[in-house]
Order: structure tokens, then sequence, then C-alpha cells
């Protein structure tokens, strides 16, 4: 087994809160999983066919930090069990904003069986934005880009010896930027006709594949926001002593067939940015190729910009306020949603009930005077998603 740098996040000595064991529904506490944090994993769902046949095992190999289910399927059954992670304030249930939350699935492998494979997958349900990171060159991995849905499948039918940080090709990062909860579907392919039970981690950190994208030393981060008419403004900053000639802006609709839309000389500047001003039905998947000096051609890791402009398009105005503001919301569907605003430290200061309407909401919140000055978040739960702003309140 490898050894790796110490994760992020610490997944370990969990307790049932609530609920019966390994069954939907079921509740569980992580604590301590950063100083201050916990993660409360709820147990959405389970496929038929399929079982929780230990919550957490880390008593048989892997890593002991991370967080790994032991995952049951019959025979020609593909299905999965689906986790949510909640982060929230350290012995309470008040959720916590996390900055960014690397989430890598290790050892994402399979096996062959009289000609019958069994393929390991994970599935990570994804915010507005998001990154992928995986070996593009050995990969044993094919991915799926679904609407807000991002899976990674083995495709190859190869036995690893053990769960190891060593064979980067059955790995790949999400990295999630600024969120309260992720939900990851953890699931088998199997298509042999007995059943099997596997060991299955997720490990929180990020990882350094050599074979795919931009070596970290060189591109130093790659992100992205929307201005207030729904553009793209892609920002990546560079190691002062690179030797890259230009940049092309890569755009994908479907996160495989990627054209090129732009391209920036960068000779000797530490930084650039590239405004898109295509506003696509759904969303976009961009990416940037990197050209040095000597020709050398390198890709960056993988960005999703969500059209906020179809549903989940928050907007908090006016962000400097005493006492009321009004919360603009762009929602998918009509159904129930909630308001909560935290301050920095994660505590829950204001928390609403209000229902959603198809298309735009505006909503007056008020009550802020109680609020003591500075700057808070508020978080929008609606569509099944969670979007947040920050807001400043002053006396």
């Amino acid at each position: 087994m490898a050894g790796v740098g110490q994760p992020d996040y610490i997944f370990k000595n969990s307790s049932l809160v609530s609920g019966s064991d390994r069954l939907p529904g079921a509740i569980y506490r992580f604590p301590s999983v950063k100083p201050g944090v916990d993660a409360i994993v709820t147990i959405n769902s389970i496929s038929s066919g399929v079982s929780i046949a230990t919550f957490d095992d880390n008593a048989n190999g892997g890593f002991d930090e991370a967080f790994q289910p032991r995952i049951s399927a019959s025979g020609k059954t593909n299905g999965y069990a689906e986790f949510n992670i909640l982060f929230v304030k350290g012995g309470t249930n008040i959720p916590m904003v996390m900055l960014e939350v690397p989430a890598t699935s290790i050892d994402v492998d399979g096996n062959t069986s009289g000609g019958d494979s069994m393929l390991e997958y994970d599935e990570y349900l994804i915010p507005s934005t998001y990154q992928l990171d995986y070996d593009l060159v050995n990969t044993d991995l094919a991915f799926t880009y679904n609407p807000g849905r991002l899976l990674g499948k083995n495709r190859r039918g190869l036995e690893k010896a053990s769960i190891d940080t060593l064979a980067k090709e059955a790995m790949f990062s999400v990295i999630y930027p600024t969120i309260v909860s992720m939900t990851v579907r953890i699931g088998l392919d199997n298509r042999q006709n007995g059943s099997t039970t596997r060991q299955r981690s997720v490990y929180f950190k990020r990882f350094f594949f050599s074979n795919s994208f931009l070596p970290v030393s060189n591109l130093l981060s790659f992100s992205g926001n929307r201005n207030p008419n729904n553009e793209v403004i892609l920002n990546w900053k560079m190691n002062s002593q690179h030797d890259f000639i230009n940049a092309t802006v890569e755009r994908s609709t479907d996160g495989r067939a990627y054209n090129a839309i732009a391209q920036l000389t960068v000779v000797g500047l530490p930084s650039a940015t590239y405004t898109d001003i295509n506003k696509s039905t759904s969303g976009s998947y961009y990416r940037l190729r990197m050209t040095d000096k000597n020709g050398k051609i390198a890709y960056s890791t993988i960005l999703f910009m969500k059209n906020t402009g179809i549903t989940g398009k928050l907007e908090v105005y006016p962000s400097i306020v005493r006492d009321n503001t009004n919360i603009s919301f762009i929602a998918g569907k009509t159904g129930s949603s909630k308001i909560s605003v935290f301050d920095l430290a994660g505590r829950l200061m204001i928390k609403k009930d209000f229902n959603t309407q198809a298309g735009n909401n505006i909503i007056s919140l008020t009550g802020l005077s109680q609020l003591s000055a500075g700057q808070y978040i508020v978080v929008v739960a609606a569509d099944g998603r969670q979007y947040t702003q920050k807001f400043q309140r002053t006396n």
C-alpha cells in the first residue's frame, strides 16, 4: 500500500445516529473530519440487488482515513448505493460551507471470469462548477457525462492487487469548490452469474496524475465564474518560470469532443483570462491546451460551468445591507426550497422555507439588523442542489 500525504478530510470512527444500519435512510456521523467539522453521511438509496456489507470497512486494507464502504451485488446486477455527505459544525447539525472538497476514487478496478466481467464505478452528482482530474494516457476508466452527474467506470476488467495510490490508472479526482454537501454513488456492474462483494475507497485529497493534465508546478490554478450577463470568465495562473508560448481554450458540450474557441499568447505572463460569451442551453466543459517553446502540448484539468441562466442563478441585491435584501433565484421546477444564512464560522443565523415556482423567484429577506456587522453566506437549497452567495451586513 502506497503512503500518501495527509488527506484534507479524515473519515474515521463513524457512529450510527438514526435509522437501520446499512439500509436507506440510515444516518451516520464522522467526528472531526477537519478541525471543528463533522460529516453526516446519509444512505440516500440502494439499488435492487445491491446491499452494503460494511458501512465503512477500514479493517481489511486500504486507507483508514478514507470512506470505504463494502458493497455487494447479486449476479447479473448493475446498481449502486448512494451516499450524501453533509459537512456540519463539530458536535452540531449546523451546516458549514467548505471552500474546497477534493474527492478521489481509488482502486476503481474489476475482473473477468468466463468471459463475463465485474466492473466497478463511482458516480458523483456535480454542482454548477467542479474540476475533474485523471490520467489521460493510461487510464483504465471510461467517463460518462450526464446532466448533473459524472460517472467514472472501469472499462478493462483488470484486478488491482490492493487499494493503493500507485495505480493511478484506476483513480480519478473530483474537486468541489464552495459546497455544504456532496453526493456520490458507489456502484458495481456485475455481469457474472454469482454475487460479489467489493471494498471501495474514496480518499479526500488531490492527487497529481503525471500522464494527464498539466503539472501543478506549471499551472497553479484554473477556475471560472459567470458574470451578470451569464458569460463564462475563465482565469488561470502560471508559475513565474513557465515556458508556455500560448494557451488554447477548448470547449465541449458533452465532456468528450472539444473544440478550440480561442488562443492567447502567454509568453512571460503570470496569469491570463478569457471571457466566453457563448450561452449554451445547459452548460459547458472547458480545458486549456498549453504549448511550450519546444512545441510540447499539455492539458489543464477539466472545468464544468453550468448555465445558471437556465436554473440556479442566485443573486443577492443589494449585497451590502442593513436590515433587508432581495434574493433572486431561477428554478427549473415548482417545489419547496430553503434559504439559510451562515456566518463565516459556519453558524446558522437565519433559516426560512419557501415555495419555488418554475422560473424566476424573488424573495425578500428581512430581519438582518439582528446580525452583527460582517460578511455572511446565503445558501439556497432548491431543485436538489445548493447555491451560495455572499453579502455584507453594515451598521
